[in-house]
């Protein structure tokens, strides 16, 4: 059998007649004459008969649905065991890991600004629940949610942030020590909704470590918003030639929403992420206009 084509021959062949063959050379122990050819086996039919045609129930325009052998992988992975079109949702556990900074009015701060960030230093990090549903051949919706921390580490290792009664300030300790690092750090708990076109149409989120081969494009881009969990800031500095560390939580007038924009891009297991938060950092009239926003690598 070659092709769809040939299962119909099937049709033609009297199958009771094979069995009862087979049977009698079974029961009689014989193992030397021959079968009878398989044309032998061949149904009679009137010489007028119209050529078998199979049930038009079983006619399917799904080519799936015949099998996945021949299938490109695409169909093979949409395909399930019984042969019918998977449309449903697989989960996955994803990082980001890059860095983060803000913007105001669309630049970045003035170097010389107390709040200036030194990109270097500052380290984004989140943990996703990842599921992707499929909504057609190669595009999907991948949703989820998950943890994520902003790590904005200042250009002058002896700035600290603190709360003012007008608002968040950014002050130079004077404190005569060694200062060796000074940063504002926001955990936030995530939703996001991104729609990707897969071109692998691969079934599930490619991760670099799950031992599944995606050697496809894809790229997508979506929303997200978050709820922060904590703030802190913290201060490392030497004193008397010992390391010290000084570890304060409070609010910090951060908004407790983000909300913003997510696009990504990503080859075989490994994905480029960059985060755009729409709202400010700080409560309006509390702070600088800071727009936060991240990017890296997602694996």
């Amino acid at each position: 059998i070659k092709d769809k084509k040939d299962l119909e021959t099937l049709k033609s062949y009297n199958f009771q007649s094979l069995m009862d063959d087979l049977i009698t050379k079974i029961e009689n122990k014989d193992t030397v004459s021959a079968m009878k050819t398989s044309e032998s086996y061949l149904k009679e039919t009137p010489s007028d008969s119209k050529p078998l045609e199979s049930d038009p129930s079983e006619k399917n325009d799904e080519p799936w649905r015949y099998g996945t052998k021949s299938l490109s992988k695409i169909d093979r992975d949409i395909t399930q065991k019984d042969g019918s079109r998977y449309r449903g949702t697989r989960q996955s556990i994803s990082f980001d890991v890059g860095t983060n900074n803000y913007l105001t009015d669309g630049k970045f701060p003035d170097d010389r600004a107390n709040h200036s960030v030194r990109p270097l230093g500052s380290i984004y990090f989140a943990i996703n629940s990842i599921y992707r549903t499929r909504m057609s051949r190669v595009a999907f919706l991948e949703w989820g949610f998950g943890a994520s921390i902003y790590n904005f580490k200042f250009q002058n290792d002896s700035v600290k942030v603190s709360t003012g009664p007008t608002g968040v300030e950014f002050n130079v300790d004077n404190r005569a020590l060694d200062f060796r690092k000074s940063q504002l750090s926001a955990l936030f708990l995530n939703l996001s909704f991104v729609p990707v076109i897969d071109f692998g149409g691969n079934y599930r989120k490619p991760i670099l470590f799950d031992g599944r081969r995606a050697d496809s494009f894809r790229f997508g881009i979506g929303p997200y918003a978050g709820y922060r969990l904590d703030s802190f800031t913290r201060t490392m500095y030497k004193e008397d030639g010992k390391k010290r560390r000084e570890k304060d939580h409070g609010s910090y007038y951060m908004n407790n929403f983000r909300y913003g924009l997510r696009f990504q891009m990503g080859f075989k297991n490994t994905d480029l992420f960059f985060c755009y938060d729409l709202n400010p950092l700080f409560v309006k009239g509390k702070g600088q206009t800071l727009n936060a926003f991240s990017f890296g690598f997602s694996f």
